[in-house]
This record gives structure tokens, sequence and C-alpha cells, in this order.
């Protein structure tokens, strides 16, 4: 028998292990772990307060964003929007039937943070790795993981922290592949391929980085000849192996019978759609073609972006490490594919992002897909302060000891840092926000109606609440851009108990459908859908508004708001503007303290609790300005008669008014949980007031005329808009009329 090869077996009190059957048994998970990732003390430390600060945070309910997409597709085993996400989906329906505990919402929150703390961690792993030093470590973990970015979609349920999970094992495979032995190389490339295969059942975005990166390896492997065509076959069949969580689409569809599908997948051609994005635009973020790739705007928001979440010190290391790599040649090589892989990622997707990011949203949108190059950025960071370390140390080694520590302080104080600034804003912990904005869309209906939505949060927040915590189970809730897809109608229409699809047809109309002629006969508009409801007897409700392009019910209906949704009521039952002002005292629009916050001051303008804030700001203001449209038709206001009429509008307007007025317990800052134009809307009902009263009793007139000029500067100041209306002709009116408006306390309302 020939000698071992390698290390010799392991001796415990003089004695030799015996056999390699006592070797294999010792191969336990733990250890070959460590041996993957070269775990150390100071890395469980890490791993520790990642997952846990994350967990701290994690949201209690459903968060904003697409959470309600992938929280449905969890809970049901259903399929998520394009590209599906399978892996995530899978793995969320396993934990949630685990978890013992919580909503559903929350226990998928829960599975996310831990994933987004693993992520953090090998952030980390991969600094240690390139520099076996700990400050180097520290600082791209801490800059990488408590940025704003990175933590906020931690805590709540979205693809993006396992992306960045797997973008990170991405580089640090690049490493471990650099650092390898070359007879070993092949098996970490193998290794690597399966970790792809796998990133790709998730965000397809970590394809560059797979590009850049499975290139690199195959030529290195091809210039040391360290590969066989049978390891390269092994190396593809990993891959392969690795997309099989796609399997779910399939059997969701078969199976599941979920209600939060989407797309059809019980054809391959359905199946290779949903993976492809084609409803999605496939290379691009959106299926808009009226928006094209802005390059250069992109990058300039990148760039931004970037100073942003990770500051200006780390883009100056990132650029030092960089800059000096090739003076060492330990990380040299990895640095340079670091670089590629940025380089490939940035500018491949600021062509193809089309989306408008002048609007403040979709900057939000867009700004989540820049935490997968934030990753190397913030591992090169790490690497330059090594490379500011080592040339000090080699130089004059007495310093090292001094240095080593006063820079281990630094990217402490560098996480503290980003933990100070961003903490408040990602802890989401105490956020229910979009729970509470659904409940008030389903409180708002009427027992066994529909509700048609539009727009992503509308609809995942009601459709969640729906079906996956039964809360109003008798409101059927149908969003309104989805049944314009063909698959909507086959594999949802079990899924309902109220609605109705309109002659049996298949396809709400789209333009898109009409212009390929055979589909338009399959098709119908809304008014069909109003028809069919309204002869059921079945209350029909909107929110927020209607689909864009389709008017075909405006000649037969009108859209009534009441309380947060529009009623679909055919003219023939229209109510009268007292009947209507009747039907909008009773409504409810005490908005909660959540809601309270939603003004930019904790949440930023580019969120959706900013947007939802302002969405219920505009809703509270339509009751009074849909009576107000009521009356004004022919002129109506100026009959004496309704001049009751008028003093309820003005009634209706002021309680919306100051149920989304908050003011500091101080009393010195007013808060407005609405737009500049409500400001003015209100002003005009106190002028046709007060201008009817002009004449009869002045004094009554000053209370609405003072009114009318409180709200018109405060609409200019708010707005900053020119006066193109002459309000201010009309104020100045006034203030000659009444001096003393604004003193005289018989004026006060």
């Amino acid at each position: 028998m020939g000698k071992a090869k390698g290390k010799a077996p392991h001796v415990r009190n003089g004695t030799a292990n015996k056999g390699a059957t006592k070797i294999q048994a010792e191969e336990t998970p733990q250890k070959i772990l460590e041996g993957l990732f070269d775990l150390q003390w100071h890395s469980y430390i890490a791993l520790g307060v990642f997952v846990g600060v994350y967990l701290k945070c994690t949201s209690a309910s459903i968060p904003s964003g697409d959470a309600g997409d992938f929280i449905m597709a969890a809970q049901h085993f259903g399929v998520a929007h394009p590209p599906g996400y399978p892996l995530y989906v899978t793995a969320g329906y396993l934990w949630m039937n685990l978890l013992p505990f919580g909503n559903p919402a929350f226990k998928l929150n829960v599975l996310t943070s831990f994933i987004g703390g693993l992520a953090a961690f090998i952030v980390y792993l991969t600094a240690y790795k390139i520099t076996n030093f700990i400050p180097s470590a520290v600082f791209a973990s801490g800059v990488f993981g408590f940025s704003h970015l990175i933590w906020f979609h931690s805590v709540g349920a979205e693809i993006f922290s396992l992306n960045n999970l797997f973008c990170g094992l991405l580089l640090y495979w690049v490493v471990r592949f650099q650092q390898a032995d070359v007879t070993h190389r092949a098996r970490v490339a193998m290794e690597a391929s399966f970790l792809s295969g796998l990133s790709m059942c998730n965000q397809h975005t970590s394809g560059l980085f797979i590009g850049v990166i499975g290139a690199w390896m195959f030529m290195s492997l091809l210039k040391d000849k360290a590969i066989t065509m049978q390891q390269f076959l092994q190396t593809g069949a990993a891959f392969a192996v690795a997309l099989t969580p796609y399997i779910q689409l399939p059997v969701s569809a078969y199976f599941a019978h979920a209600p939060s599908t989407w797309g059809d997948h019980r054809t391959l051609a359905g199946i290779i759609k949903h993976v492809a994005r084609e409803e999605y635009g496939t290379f691009r973020l959106t299926a808009d073609d009226t928006v094209s790739g802005d390059l250069f705007g992109n990058m300039a928001t990148y760039t931004s972006d970037l100073v942003h979440e990770l500051t200006n010190v780390t883009l100056a290391l990132c650029v030092l490490c960089v800059a000096t790599a090739w003076y060492f040649p330990k990380i040299r090589t990895i640095v340079y594919v670091y670089v590629a892989n940025m380089f490939v990622y940035i500018m491949f997707f600021c062509n193809q992002a089309n989306i408008d990011h002048s609007r403040e949203l979709m900057k939000g949108v867009l700004e989540r897909f820049w935490m997968q190059s934030n990753i190397p950025v913030s591992i090169l960071a790490g690497c330059g302060i090594w490379c500011v370390y080592t040339p000090i140390k080699e130089k004059c080694n007495s310093l090292g000891t001094v240095l080593y520590y006063a820079l281990g302080v630094g990217a402490l104080a560098m996480a503290a840092y980003q933990i100070k600034n961003n903490y408040t804003i990602c802890d989401m912990s105490k956020n229910y926000i979009m729970r509470d904005y659904g409940r008030k869309l389903l409180d708002a209906m009427p027992a066994n109606s529909v509700l048609l939505v539009e727009g992503d949060m509308p609809s995942l927040t009601s459709r969640y609440l729906r079906y996956c915590e039964n809360y109003r189970p008798d409101v059927d809730v149908v969003d309104q851009e989805l049944i314009g897809f063909a698959w909507y109608k086959p594999m949802h229409k079990h899924n309902f108990k109220q609605y109705i699809f309109p002659y049996d047809r298949e396809v709400y109309f789209k333009d898109v459908l009409a212009r390929k002629g055979d589909q338009y006969a399959f098709s119908y508009n809304f008014q069909s859908v109003f028809d069919v409801h309204t002869r059921a007897g079945i209350p029909l409700y909107i929110y927020p508004f209607m689909k864009h392009g389709d008017e075909s019910y405006k000649e037969h209906y009108d859209l009534l708001p009441t309380n947060m949704v529009y009623e679909v009521r055919h003219k023939q039952m229209a109510y009268t503007v007292d009947q209507f002002l009747d039907k909008a005292y009773q409504q409810d629009y005490n908005f909660n303290e959540n809601m309270a916050y939603c003004d930019g001051t904790l949440y930023p303008v580019r969120s959706w609790e900013y947007v939802i804030a302002e969405s219920c700001g505009h809703t509270a203001f339509f009751p009074p300005e849909h009576a107000h449209r009521m009356i004004t038709v022919g002129n109506a206001y100026t009959d004496p008669k309704n001049h009751p009429t008028l003093v309820n509008i003005y009634k209706l307007y002021k309680r919306a008014h100051d149920t989304l007025t908050i003011t500091e317990e101080d009393g010195t800052k007013t808060r407005n949980l609405f737009a500049p134009d409500h400001n003015k809307n209100f002003g005009v009902i106190c002028y046709l007031i007060y201008n009817n009263l002009a004449n009869i009793n002045k004094d009554e007139a000053g209370k609405f005329a003072k009114v009318m000029v409180e709200q018109w500067e405060v609409y200019f100041n708010r707005s900053g808009k020119q006066d193109t209306d002459g309000l201010m002709r009309v104020i100045n009116d006034v203030f000659n009329r009444y001096p003393d408006i604004k003193t005289n306390e018989k004026y006060l309302m």
C-alpha cells in the first residue's frame, strides 16, 4: 500500500486515526463551510452584527415596492412577476410554512433579513480573504451593509438581498479561484458555475457578473491548460442543474392554483416568455418603448447615488486601490476582474435602463439596481485601506501596530457613521403604512363588491390583505393592468366570487391587441365591464383612477368619489349635488399616525411611503372638488337657493384640509399632507361664497374672504407658481375692502 499523499493523518494522544472512515466522519458541514470560507472568530462577530441589526429593523407587515407580489407568490406557491424568481419564492414558501409565528409578510421579511445579513457577511469575508486584514473587512462590509439601499432592501420581502448574496459569492469565488492551486481551479470554476445557475434563478442582472467572471475563469484555465473536456462539460452541467428551481413555474401552474400568479406556465412557450421577461421589455427595466435608456443621464445619477450611499471616503479608497493595484501582485488580478465587472454592469445597465429618472419615485426604482455594483466598490475600498497600510508597515515596522489599530478604529467609525445616518429611515419594525393603506381601501368597500385597482401599491397592498390575511374576503380585487394579459382569465377566473368577465371574452382591450387584428374580437373595454356588473347588481369601485386610454364608459357612467375609492354609477341613477354631499359627509378620512409621517420628514420623497401619503391627500379632497364641479355646471352657484349647498361644500373642504394638516405640539411648524393645488381649490370655493355674500352680509362675507386669502397665500408659498389666474388681484380687492381682515377676530370662522 503506497504512502498517503498530502497531510499526515490526524494524531490524538499519539495514536493515528483508524483509516479514511474516521477522516470522512470529521468532514462535518461546519468544517466544509470553514474550508470554503476561511471562517475566523471575528467573522462570526460580523455575521451576528449584520443579521442581528437587520432582524431588529425587519418590517412588521407588508413593505412597499414589489414585496406584496413576492409574499403572495410565496404564500400560495404562485409565480411572481417576470422572470418569476423561483428560488426566492420556493425558499419563501418553505420558510413561511416552517416559521410558527407572525403574519405572512413578517415571515418572508424575516427570511429576507437573514439573507441580507449573509450578503453583508460575504462582503466581509471577501475583503478579508483578499487582504487578510481585519480593518479592510470591517470597512468594506460596514459601508456596504449599513448603506441606505442595502439596509432598507434587506428588511422587507424583496429579491435584492438574495441577488446581493449571489453577486457577493461570485466575487468571493473570484478570490478562491485566483488563490487556488492551478490544479484545483477547474473545481473552483465548477462551484462558481453552480452558483451562477442559482443566481439566474433569482435576478437576471447577475448575468452581467457571470459573463465577466466566467470568461475570465475559462480563459485562465485554457491559458494554464488546467481544464479537460470532461471538466468543461461538468462545469456546464453544474450550471444547468442549478437552474432546476425553474421547475416551480409549471408545478405552480398545474397544482397551486394561486390567486396571485403571473402568467400561464402550462406550456414551454409560456415559461420561456415569462423567464425572458417579454412582458417587461426583456433587456430593459420596463416595456415602455416611449422611454429609451439614457446612458449619460443614468451614469450621472449612479455617480451621485454612489457618493450618497457609500460616501466620498469610500469612493476615494476605491480609486486608490485601482490606481495602485499594479504594485501589489497579491491583489492585482482580483482588482482588475472586479473593475471589469463594474464597467460592464454600469455601461450595460445605464444604456438599457429606460426609466424617467427626472421623477423622484422613478429615481427610487432605478437606484435599487445600483446595489449590485456597490458590492465591488465597497470591497475595493476595503482593499484601499490595505494598500495604505502595507507600504507604510514595510518601510517602518514600528508604526505597523499603531496604524493597524488606527485603521481599525477608523473602519468602525465609518460603520458607525453609516448606522447613524440610516438607522431611522431603515428601521421598518413599526412601519404599518402599507398595511393600513390597504385596509383603508378595503374598508371603503361595501359588502360583496368588486374593486378595480390601478398601480402597484394599491394593487399589491389590497390583494395581499385579501388573499394572504383573508381580510375582506367578500371583496374581489382586480388589477386593471393584469386583466390586459391573455393569460389572466384562464389563470384567475376561479379566484373571483363577484367579478364577471364580460361576455365570456378573453382579455381586456389594449391598443397593442387592437393592432393584431383577430384578437380584437376577443377583447372588451371598461364600458363592457361596467355594463355587466350594473346589470348583475354588483357594486363596482375604482381606485385610484381608470386606466389611461380607455374612455369608453364616460357617455353612460360617472365615477363618484366615495371615501377613498370611486363608485361606478350609471348616469340614469346620478346623485344630485345635495345627495352626493350627504353621502360624502358619512365618509371617514381619519388617517392614522403612520400616515402623518409620510410627508418627506421621515421617508424620502422618492419612497413609496411618500407617494402613498400624497395619494391619500389627493383622495380626501376629491369629494368636495367633485361637488364643486357639480355646482359650477351652468353657473348654478350664482343661484341664491344654492348658497347652503356652497357652504356645505366649504365644510367638506375644511374637513379634508384640517384632517391632513399636521401642526407640531409647539405650534411652530405645520405640515400639509396634500398637494398645493388643493389649497387653491379650497380658496376658490371660499371666493364663490364670498362673492355671493359680498352685497348681502359684509361681515359674514369677510369670514370666507379671510380663509380664501389664507389658502391662496399658502398655495403660492408651497407651489412656487406665478399667478396666472388673477388670484392676487382678488386678494388685493379683499384687502382694500377689509384692511384689518388678518387681525380682526370678527372674521374668524
